[in-house]
C-alpha cells in the first residue's frame, strides 16, 4: 500500500511534488494521457529514494536502484523528468508513513507499497501501451509492461525472503 519515497527527503518538498505536475499538465509540456504513468513513475522514485537510505535489507536496497533508474528512463521516454509530474495526495501520505517506519517494518512496507503500485503501473501502461497518442511513450509502455510483471516477481520473491 505504501509506494515510493520521498525525492528530496523533506515533507515540504511532498507537498509541493503535486503542485509542479499541476503546473506541469496545465503547461501542456505532457500530454494529460501521460499523467498516471509519470505520477505512478514519480512515487516509485520517491520511495525507491527513501529505501536507499532507510531499507535495511540489501535485496530491497538492490530493487531500489534498479526502480529509480528504471523510472528515470520511463519519464525521459514519456517526455518527462523524474519528480516533474508529482504525486497524488494518497501517495503523499503513504510516503509520509514510509518515512516513520525504520528498519524491517520499513523494508515490509516499502515491498508492499511496491507490489500494490507495480499492479497499478501494470494497468497503466497496458493501457498506454494499446492507446497511447506518443509512439516513443507507447513503446515504452509496451516494453514496461513485461519489466513491470517481471518486478513483480522478484518483489514477491524479496516479499517471501522477508517474511522467513
Amino acid at each position: 500500500m505504501h509506494r515510493r519515497s520521498l525525492i528530496g527527503g523533506t515533507t515540504a518538498a511532498l507537498a509541493l511534488l503535486p503542485l509542479v505536475g499541476l503546473a506541469h499538465a496545465q503547461s501542456g509540456t505532457v500530454d494529460e494521457a501521460k499523467m498516471p504513468a509519470l505520477m505512478g513513475g514519480d512515487f516509485a522514485t520517491a520511495t525507491s529514494e527513501l529505501a536507499l537510505s532507510k531499507a535495511t535489507n540489501p535485496s530491497v536496497q538492490a530493487f531500489a536502484q534498479l526502480e529509480i533508474a528504471e523510472q528515470a528512463a520511463v519519464a525521459q521516454a514519456f517526455g518527462s523528468t523524474p519528480g516533474a509530474a508529482g504525486m497524488s495526495e494518497e501517495h503523499t501520505a503513504m510516503v509520509e508513513q514510509l518515512q516513520a517506519l525504520e528498519g524491517a517494518e520499513f523494508d515490509q512496507m516499502y515491498i508492499q507499497g511496491q507490489i500494490t503500485g507495480h499492479q497499478e503501473l501494470l494497468a497503466i501502461h497496458q493501457n498506454y501501451a494499446q492507446s497511447g497518442q506518443d509512439p516513443m511513450a507507447r513503446g515504452a509502455s509496451m516494453v514496461g509492461v513485461t519489466g513491470i510483471q517481471t518486478h513483480l516477481v522478484m518483489l514477491q520473491s524479496i516479499q517471501a525472503s522477508l517474511d522467513a
